[in-house]
Order: structure tokens, then C-alpha cells, then sequence
């Protein structure tokens, strides 16, 4: 009879990425930018396609110029996202952000349209209101995503970690529902410090109070959500999108096409590491083709494939 499984050696905990993971978070932004440069064009005439090539330009120009800007790309925030945000947080870099942000949010606009031929501060400010409305009010889930959540909710102990700014962040998980779904919510920006930058994934585990070999990180971006993940002994589950393995070097725990793939693929993965750690096998760390499990029939795909 096959022994029961050791619960040592099992799954404890899902850590999840947000944006691209959960959320799908460039279409979002393409659209409140189209809608906001909708409204340009309905006010002023102009070139919607124009305007937000023009809004993209001078937005990273002026954040370049601004206070911290290597800072905020070591959170993994960028102009795109300040042209939404109040920047609101208890880091005391936060402070000078929050004074400095309204102008840049205004002065990019204003300087975008001026790209375009208009001179109107106070149509700057209405487009500039509008964009931060339509982003937020933006926030749609990756097809299957929600149902998966609901289903690793079931079985595993839930915390997202993301990159950005606090209260953009926060005002995505609030809108969504999924404030609720998570027992820990892990912010860049409140941190000072974001993924792949190992002290994010420390701080999650200690929260989480778990050791990191009983937690997974789920992600697209694979530098950070997979290779920064399992630099901590944390095990990575890479989102593939139909992407090829980057770095061969690498070699996530777990690939799998979206979210929605990882509830039933989990099962059988979590019962692999159970063997894996058996008697005479537990700390080898032995790669895939080493294992001695290798050719087993597991059904279905195998590791990495759609």
C-alpha cells in the first residue's frame, strides 16, 4: 500500500502575481487611454492615435526628470502607472512623490496636447481626471482566472505579490474582489524593494509564517516571478503564454499556458514532489531528467506543455 503522503513536503501556499497573471492589465490601460483620447477628440478635434503617442512620450520624459525614478523602477513602477496614481503609501519616498505627482500627471497632458496643436489647461485637467477614471473603473480578469482562484482557495492559503505603486494596486484588489480571496497582500511600493528582489519573497513566507519550500509563486514574467522566486527556495510556476522556457538555465516547478490550467495540473505536481521527497531522494535536488521519475506516466501534458 502506498504510504500516506508526508504533509511536510506538500503545498501550503499559492503566491500569485497580479497584473497579466490575474488581471489583465496592458488592455486595460489601452483602453482608458483610447477612451480619454476619445473624449480629446470629441472636445478638440484631436487625433485620438496622436495624442496618446504624445501622452506616452512627454509622461516618460517628465518621470525620468522627477524625484527617484531608478527607485521606482527597482518597484517595478513606471510613468504609465503614475499617470493614475495619487502616489499614497507610508515610505517617506511616498511624500515627495504625492507633492510632485499632480503636476506631472497635469503637465503631461498638458504638454501632450500642445504635441497635438491644443492649448487648453483646462482640457488637460479634465483628461487627466478622465484617465484615472477609466483605469480604474478597468480591471478585467484573465479568462478562467477567477474560477481558478476560487478552486486553489479551496485546498491552498492565498497571497498575491505584486510590483506598483500602493494605492494603484490596492485600488485594483479592492475593486476586484480579491482583497478577499488572499490571507496576504504584498505591495512593492509599500515595501521599498519589488520582485525579483529576494527580500519581497522573505517578507511573504514570514507573513505567510511558512518556510519557503511550502510555498509556490505563480507569474508571466519570468526573471521575476519565476527565477526570483525559486533563488529563495520557493518553488516557481511559470505562466507561459505559449512562450518558450527564456532562460534554459531555469527551470520552473511548473509551467502552465494560464491560470485556469493550474488548479488541475497542481494536483498532480504536488504528488510528484511527494515522491520526490521520499526516503533517499529528499535533498538531492535533482534535475528533471535526473529524477528518477521521469518516466512515469503522470496522464495528460507533461510539464511545460499546452
Amino acid at each position: 500500500m502506498m504510504p500516506m503522503p508526508n504533509q511536510d513536503h506538500l503545498i501550503k501556499a499559492v503566491l500569485l502575481d497580479l497584473d497579466e497573471t490575474i488581471l489583465h492589465d496592458e488592455a486595460a490601460t489601452e483602453a482608458a487611454f483610447a477612451a480619454t483620447a476619445a473624449l480629446a477628440a470629441e472636445r478638440a478635434g484631436v487625433n485620438p492615435d496622436q495624442l496618446i503617442r504624445a501622452v506616452l512620450r512627454e509622461s516618460a520624459q517628465l518621470w525620468a526628470e522627477g524625484p527617484y525614478p531608478e527607485w521606482c523602477h527597482g518597484i517595478g513602477t513606471s510613468e504609465v502607472e503614475g499617470l493614475r496614481s495619487r502616489f499614497t503609501g507610508d515610505h517617506p519616498y511616498w511624500q515627495e512623490m504625492a507633492a510632485w505627482g499632480p503636476g506631472f500627471r497635469f503637465a503631461s497632458w498638458q504638454r501632450a496636447l500642445a504635441a497635438c496643436g491644443i492649448d487648453d489647461d483646462d482640457l488637460a485637467r479634465e483628461l487627466d481626471a478622465r484617465f484615472e477614471l477609466e483605469r480604474a473603473n478597468t480591471n478585467p480578469f484573465i479568462d478562467g482566472a477567477q474560477e481558478a482562484l476560487a478552486e486553489l482557495g479551496k485546498r491552498f492559503r492565498l497571497a498575491l505579490v505584486t510590483n506598483g505603486i500602493p494605492d494603484v494596486q490596492r485600488t485594483k484588489v479592492e475593486r476586484t474582489g480579491l482583497a478577499e480571496l488572499g490571507d496576504v497582500l504584498i505591495v512593492s511600493g509599500e515595501l521599498g524593494y519589488g520582485k525579483p528582489d529576494p527580500r519581497i519573497y522573505e517578507e511573504t513566507v514570514c507573513q505567510l509564517n511558512l518556510r519557503p519550500d511550502e510555498c509556490i509563486m505563480v507569474g508571466d514574467n519570468f526573471r521575476r516571478d519565476v527565477t526570483g522566486a525559486q533563488d529563495v527556495g520557493i518553488h516557481g510556476v511559470w505562466i507561459s503564454i505559449g512562450r518558450p522556457v527564456p532562460e534554459s538555465s531555469v527551470v520552473p516547478w511548473l509551467t502552465v499556458e494560464s491560470l485556469a490550467d493550474l488548479p488541475g495540473k497542481l494536483v498532480r505536481n504536488d504528488f510528484r514532489q511527494f515522491l520526490m521527497s521520499g526516503p533517499g531522494l529528499h535533498g538531492l535536488n535533482l534535475t528533471r531528467d535526473q529524477s528518477p521519475m521521469r518516466d512515469l506516466d503522470w496522464g495528460g501534458a507533461k510539464d511545460g506543455e499546452s
